[in-house]
């Protein structure tokens, strides 16, 4: 029989060859790398024996689609999830402080939260509070699309411009917006798409009261996400290969027949599904179709880097699981040895700079520097110098999530009915997190399912 031909072996890709294999539907898994799993990858750390990933990657227990694959592939009890959301950060006048969601039911328990916090001060709260209030106004359409008030979707502005519109301080941008905007969407307050974040902001304080609680990964991302989902599409009637370059798309007959590997080999499919970077995707595909409407667009989106540092310390000195920093160039801190099931003595923190266009460049003994210093200004002395370290660069990590971006995004069909897209940087109305990627895949799986089996 001939497979369903997934291109691209990112969480994306795999996400839509576990919703394939699934449903019985056979579905062949080309990856270009030696590995799969896109920019969610671990590997062992030479010196230290250590599992570490590419780039640490938090999710939220409001990520539906993400626990579901995780319960296909039966790895979802390997996320450490909070018992109530919450938020640890430094402050760098007031110190360490705490954003909690009590237990009370959705919408009272974000209120609370705001009014309980020691972050903010008794008017940045009232202003807060106003902001959650014109969140709930929010229509639960996406991408541009919503039919409610469009000051409050945010559609076509900025995130800082709708924090602006709605009364927001700059103390109250410094402290929790851009803090969280950065993690959420690996961008800044004053590019990112406000309409992008506040439906992402919607499914972690708006609908389920633990919605926001953080889920992190206790193992590699590797053994969470890639390898159980390789033996799922296998044990399936799947197949997976790696080291397969796809160089071109064929067209027949209005529809792709095959794909062409950089080896010659020329592999057929009965649908196709390109699961790859937005820069990939014109170069596979021919002249007039590389051109039309919005796939001559795709290679035009630009990209945003990130930056992890694992330092490895004689002591273990941070008592927070996950904390935001603020005011300094890092932005998060995670303890892998509280999160993970490490070994040994001794800290190891996974230090987080996203959106660092400025910093991306920067030798590794600057990076882990600066790291340091600001390490230094919220934990004091007791840091000490690290016994190693390692740089991780992604320098095109996610896509640049700005309004003029969120236009430009494809939907997962395209003109050729048996061919369809998949990738965090689709329209799927979420910034590039993994339930971006994942409900992109999935998206592309049910497409393939209508078009074999229409009705």
């Amino acid at each position: 029989m001939t497979p369903v031909v997934v291109v691209g072996g990112g969480l994306g890709g795999l996400a839509a060859a576990v919703r394939l294999s699934s449903r019985r539907i056979p579905a062949l898994l080309l990856e270009q790398r030696a590995y799969l799993g896109g920019r969610a990858y671990s590997f062992v750390d030479d010196s230290t024996g250590t599992v570490i990933d590419n780039g640490q990657h938090v999710l939220i227990a409001g990520y539906a689609q993400t626990m579901a694959y995780l319960d296909t592939v039966g790895t979802r009890d390997l996320l450490a999830v909070q018992d109530v959301p919450e938020l640890a950060f430094h402050h760098p006048v007031r110190g360490f402080c705490t954003f909690r969601l009590p237990r009370f039911p959705s919408p009272l328990h974000l209120g609370a939260g705001i009014l309980l916090t020691d972050l903010f001060s008794a008017g940045d709260k009232m202003r807060m509070v106003r902001a959650g209030m014109a969140l709930r106004r929010v229509s639960g359409a996406v991408g541009g699309m919503s039919g409610g008030n469009a000051g409050a979707a945010g559609d076509g502005m900025t995130v800082e411009q709708w924090l602006d519109a709605h009364g927001q301080s700059a103390e109250t941008k410094r402290s929790f917006w851009e803090p969280l905007a950065v993690a959420v969407m690996n961008e800044h307050i004053g590019i990112a798409s406000a309409s992008v974040f506040l439906h992402a902001l919607r499914t972690a304080f708006l609908g389920d009261s633990l919605g926001a609680a953080l889920a992190v990964p206790t193992v590699g991302l590797s053994e969470l996400f890639v390898d159980p989902a390789c033996a799922f599409v296998e044990g399936h009637g799947g197949s997976v290969r790696t080291g397969a370059d796809v160089v071109a798309v064929t067209l027949e007959d209005g529809r792709a027949s095959s794909v062409g590997l950089r080896n010659g080999e020329r592999i057929p499919c009965a649908a196709l599904v390109l699961a790859l970077p937005s820069y990939r995707l014109p170069g596979l595909l021919p002249g007039p179709l590389r051109e039309s409407g919005s796939l001559a667009d795709a290679a035009s989106i630009p990209l945003s880097p990130i930056v992890s540092i694992h330092l490895w310390f004689e002591s273990d000195f941070m008592p927070q699981r996950v904390l935001g920093v603020i005011g300094r160039h890092i932005q998060w801190v995670f303890n892998r040895r509280k999160i993970c099931r490490e070994g040994g003595a001794g800290g190891h923190l996974s230090v987080v700079i996203s959106a660092g266009r400025s910093l991306v460049d920067l030798e590794n003994e600057e990076l882990t520097r600066i790291a340091l210093d600001d390490l230094v200004s919220v934990f004091g002395r007791d840091v000490g110098v690290p016994v190693h370290d390692v740089v991780i660069r992604e320098k095109r990590a996610t896509f640049s999530c700005s309004p003029a971006v969120e236009r430009l995004r494809p939907r997962a069909g395209t003109p050729v009915p048996n061919l369809f897209l998949a990738g965090d940087w689709t329209a799927t109305g979420y910034p590039a997190t993994i339930e971006g990627a994942i409900i992109s895949g999935n998206r592309a799986a049910e497409l393939v399912e209508q078009y074999l089996n229409p009705r």
